[in-house]
């Protein structure tokens, strides 16, 4: 049994008429009949009774065009489904991101990506920046956001933002006035860092810029999440730094400076496996890039 033989049965038993079916399928009448009466030796039930003067539905017939409507619903739903999944209109999509990214401009990429895609179920998971090409080889997520991976690492890389670092200090902490910091004057200052088991970017920078400014930062406090540390700030406990992004968003009793001298360079890039993209991947990239260039 084909597709084409529920197509021709619903027409015959919407039409009740041989002739009127086949015109509206753009076939012969004959080869219509045939296919019929094939279809009922395939099923082993009579399924139009017919005369010379008329055409009507058996009981079989009827209760098997209900689900022939169905199965051609579902056949037509199936076909969208797929097309959309090839245009990248429905699916899935699982992203796996770093803290710091939700302070860039994901959060707008993923609004936009929802509003133009909203048949694609998205995943938001959180992804230390050494899991994320692992996970993309395993198929545990389809998309990374992070920092630069490692050039031996086997994905492609889509750059996404790149902006310098800031220091995030206390406001009362007496370089706070300043237009700029040099991040030798807050040597003697308490630095707040992500923990030194936990693989972090901005730890390492952090530590190369003090390291090139000759002190190594008294750690009083420890915290993985960026959020976390802002907030640190703010109860005063001390000095951290981050991506000028976090300026966006401003807490109570943090002030954010730029670093005088050197700039310090943060990146993010989206992350996917090599060869074929899959197209909701294609379709996230496409929207990342408008927004970054202020399309969204």
């Amino acid at each position: 049994m084909e597709l084409r033989h529920l197509r021709y049965f619903v027409a015959v038993a919407e039409e009740l008429h041989f002739g009127r079916a086949a015109a509206r399928l753009n076939v012969a009448q004959p080869a219509l009949s045939q296919q019929i009466k094939q279809l009922e030796r395939e099923i082993g039930a009579l399924l139009l009774a017919r005369t010379k003067r008329r055409v009507a539905l058996t009981e079989p017939g009827r209760l098997f065009l209900v689900e022939a409507r169905r199965t051609l619903a579902r056949a037509a739903f199936a076909v969208e489904v797929a097309r959309g999944a090839e245009a990248g209109d429905v699916g899935r999509l699982r992203i796996g991101y770093v803290d710091a990214a939700l302070w860039s401009p994901l959060p707008e990429v993923i609004r936009a990506f929802r509003e133009r895609f909203p048949r694609v179920a998205l995943t938001m998971l959180e992804r230390l920046p050494a899991e994320q090409p692992a996970d993309l080889r395993r198929g545990n997520i389809d998309l990374a956001i992070g920092p630069p991976p490692p050039a031996a690492a086997p994905v492609e890389v889509t750059p996404f933002t790149e902006e310098t670092g800031m220091v995030a200090l206390p406001a009362v902490h007496p370089p706070a006035g300043r237009e700029a910091i040099a991040i030798g004057d807050l040597a003697d200052a308490p630095w707040l860092l992500v923990p030194a088991r936990v693989p972090s970017r901005l730890r390492d920078l952090t530590l190369r810029a003090a390291a090139a400014a000759g002190f190594t930062p008294r750690v009083a406090q420890e915290a993985r999440e960026l959020d976390t540390l802002i907030a640190l700030v703010s109860a005063g406990l001390g000095v951290t730094l981050v991506p000028a992004s976090a300026a966006r968003f401003p807490r109570p009793g943090v002030v954010f400076r730029p670093l005088a001298g050197k700039a310090l360079s943060f990146r993010l890039v989206a992350l996917h496996q090599r060869g074929l993209v899959p197209p909701a991947v294609r379709s996230f990239l496409d929207v990342l890039r408008e927004v970054g260039r202020g399309g969204a």
